[in-house]
């Protein structure tokens, strides 16, 4: 640098340069989306989830998020939108019946991308493999997963593989690009809303229907009260008839007595002693 022969500057000590872009490549960033977890880092197994976004998680990974969001340190750039197990939906795969668990070691495969990495999920419909190389979308509805093109070539409101009807809303990308992102954010925040409002309509209506049974069962009850007084004065005037009927056959039996003869009463009714006078009148023969 001091002109002492000591060391030889190089051109990129005295230039600055423009920083190169960072150019990824576009194979480890399609096999890392379709074959391993965006949360965990690691391999997806079943069971499988995605959420409105269009990711692929394993759902112990979720599950494990949802416990402890300190648990994967990039968390809530990855995953901040999903706040329970209701923010995702869990995939109905196709197993891959050509699937060779040996000739598909990731580790293997990944230092050699010439050679594709098999897959272990296929469309139903096509058969094509759930590796990235073709577009794949699932239903929010019932989790079924399926190529796009499969859903253009064969149109239907009702789903191939369970039957369950479906509407062009419930159709999720699996790993869009930028653009689709944003406009999935969107439809997302969307849904999230709409379900919100109508939770908090439904718990109106159930408060509302509350207190509509609660006067009912009010109502139903001054029922209940009314006919059990006009059971208890029915029950008094029957006993009031009852009564006078009694009255009435203790008089015909009170009249049909016979006379009571003069000894009888001498013996049973009192005696009542006659006036004969005070003891000066009274003498020997007069006493009686």
């Amino acid at each position: 640098m001091g002109n002492d022969g000591g060391s030889i500057p190089r051109r990129i000590e005295l230039v600055k340069e423009k920083p190169k872009d960072v150019k990824f490549n576009p194979d480890l960033e399609r096999i890392a989306a379709w074959f391993y977890c965006a949360l965990s880092k690691l391999p997806l197994e079943q069971p499988i989830v995605s959420c409105g976004l269009g990711k692929l998680y394993n759902q112990d990974a979720i599950i494990e998020y949802l416990l402890d969001r300190s648990a994967y340190g990039d968390g809530d750039k990855i995953c901040s939108h999903i706040s329970s197990v209701k923010d995702t939906v869990k995939l109905n795969l196709t197993p891959n019946p050509t699937y060779n668990d040996k000739a598909s070691n990731f580790n293997t495969n990944m230092g050699n991308l010439e050679k594709d990495i098999q897959s272990k999920f296929i469309c139903p419909i096509s058969m094509k493999e759930m590796n990235g190389k073709h577009r794949f979308v699932y239903l929010d509805s019932c989790g079924c997963t399926f190529a796009e093109q499969s859903l253009k070539e064969i149109p239907s409101k009702e789903c191939f593989n369970c039957g369950k009807p479906f509407e062009i809303s419930n159709i999720i990308t699996m790993n869009p690009n930028k653009d689709e992102l944003e406009v999935m954010k969107r439809n997302m925040e969307e849904k999230k809303a709409k379900a919100k409002a109508e939770r908090k309509a439904k718990k109106a209506e159930i408060k509302k229907n509350g207190n509509s049974d609660g006067l009912e069962k009010k109502r139903k009850r001054a029922t209940e009260t009314s006919n059990k007084s006009n059971k208890k004065v029915s029950n008094i005037s029957t006993s009031g008839a009852t009564a006078a009927v009694m009255d009435k056959v203790a008089q015909d039996l009170a009249g049909k007595k016979k006379p009571i003869s003069n000894a009888l009463k001498s013996i049973f009714e009192p005696k009542t002693k006659a006036n004969n006078g005070n003891y000066l009148t009274k003498g020997t023969f007069n006493r009686y």
